[in-house]
């Protein structure tokens, strides 16, 4: 499997406290089924530091990618970011500050979970504006969608990326985020699932869970659709695939 949105960066944010930690969801990880991780530390978080691409976040990364392997943990470690999303993106695109994933050219972004609908429409279009493609970080989390789930099949159109948490469709991060989770999930409105994972205790990368959930309800392939060949799509640079629920 490809995790495409984890915090596994030690010590840049509310992630992995330090390099040790780090390595156990790197392991916990591999154990479950994933092969490759693109870490996606905050940037741009109000009140948070501000994590922009620069020299140092690029050594934090490297160093981590040279303890996997002294280590011995066969994981594939990509760079990226969740882009705390804001009318400033074109600039900050245009100075070299934000890292799409895995230098992709898809961009994870989040807004605040009761941010306006309208609002997410201007700045997902100013994102596509610049030659990016959108990924919508856990859409199911935020009120606008929650409350007009269709609103989700627009963006769809448009070819932004919808990401969903195995936190919500676990039922692990409320019920309105899991009812509008499975929702866009029968709909065929999710383009990947992944773990958005802070810890090795609480909210890991253990996706194997949500891989057998996904299985059950909505067949072997849907589940290879959204844990592998979408987010491997990405990774690579690549168009993903739409597919609906067998």
């Amino acid at each position: 499997m490809v995790d495409l949105h984890c915090h596994i960066l030690p010590g840049v944010d509310d992630g992995a406290g330090d390099l040790a930690q780090a390595l156990s969801m790197a392991r916990l990880a591999w154990e479950s089924g994933t092969e490759t991780i693109i870490a996606t530390p905050h940037c741009g978080l109000p009140g948070s530091p501000g994590n922009f691409w620069c020299g140092e976040l690029a050594e934090r990364f490297r160093a981590l990618r040279r303890a996997l392997r002294e280590e011995k943990i066969p994981i594939r470690l990509l760079p990226g970011m969740e882009f705390f999303a804001g009318e400033d993106l074109r600039d900050l695109w245009e100075r070299q500050r934000l890292m799409p994933l895995a230098g992709s050219r898809y961009l994870l972004l989040e807004f605040f979970f009761d941010e306006s609908g309208s609002y997410m429409d201007a700045v997902l279009e100013q994102a596509a504006s610049c030659g990016l493609v959108p990924v919508v970080a856990h859409p199911e989390r935020y009120g606008s969608v929650q409350r007009e789930p269709e609103r989700v099949e627009r963006w769809f159109r448009r070819g932004y990326i919808m990401q969903a948490n195995k936190g919500s469709i676990l039922g692990d991060l409320g019920a309105a985020a899991e009812r509008t989770a499975w929702d866009l999930l029968e709909h065929g409105l999710i383009h990947a699932v992944a773990s958005d994972a802070h810890s090795d205790t609480r909210r890991t990368p253990d996706l194997s869970r949500v891989r057998r959930r996904l299985e059950r309800e909505l067949g072997t392939g849907y589940a290879s659709l959204l844990l592998e060949e979408n987010p491997g799509r990405i990774a690579a640079d690549r168009s993903v695939c739409r597919s609906l629920p067998e």
